[in-house]
């Protein structure tokens, strides 16, 4: 039975990875600031972060990220995306950690979109700083802030329509 689980929470995390690349290299949206984009990759990394159990969220989260960053022509953001999404699951698995409910929105979930957007914010900009200048990190807290938002507002919606017809509780039976 162990093994069988084992072999969900892989699964699980095979098929929510890809998801999540698709969601952040296939469908995007220019911001129209540099080479921005909103894309829907990190609300779905909050509604994993909020399914899957820790440590699989972490995996699925780092690697969508990243496999999107090369797959979108961006391969030098992979490694700084990885750890950036990395800390995006923490405040929802920390949220998540002894949450009983079949429910993936509550009042703490709700409020991790903030925490974790701060953590895009703050991650791409001490990333740009590294790879390109200051200034270039500067100019594109806009766009990451555009994103953060984005991602919250995408994460409340799709949860609240995945609560409606009690997904976390059907996903959970395998995990």
């Amino acid at each position: 039975m162990q093994n069988k689980k084992s072999l969900f929470k892989i699964t699980y995390t095979a098929i929510f990875t890809a998801i999540i690349i698709l969601a952040t290299a296939i469908i995007r949206f220019s911001t129209g600031l540099g080479e921005g984009y909103i894309h829907f990759g990190d609300s779905i990394i909050y509604l994993v972060a909020c399914i899957l159990p820790f440590p699989y969220c972490l995996i699925a989260g780092a690697l969508g990220g990243a496999l999107a960053d090369i797959l979108a022509g961006f391969a030098i953001w992979s490694v700084p995306t990885a750890i950036i999404k990395m800390l995006n699951v923490l405040p929802f698995a920390f949220a998540c950690k002894n949450h009983k409910s079949n429910k993936i929105l509550n009042k703490k979930t709700a409020l991790m979109p903030v925490i974790s957007g701060v953590f895009t914010i703050l991650g791409y900009f001490v990333a740009e700083c590294v790879l390109y200048s200051v200034e270039s990190a500067t100019l594109s807290i806009l766009g990451n802030s555009i994103q953060a938002v984005a991602s919250g507002i995408l994460f409340i919606i799709m949860a609240t329509a995945l609560d409606k017809i009690n997904f976390k509780s059907k996903i959970s039976k395998g995990v």
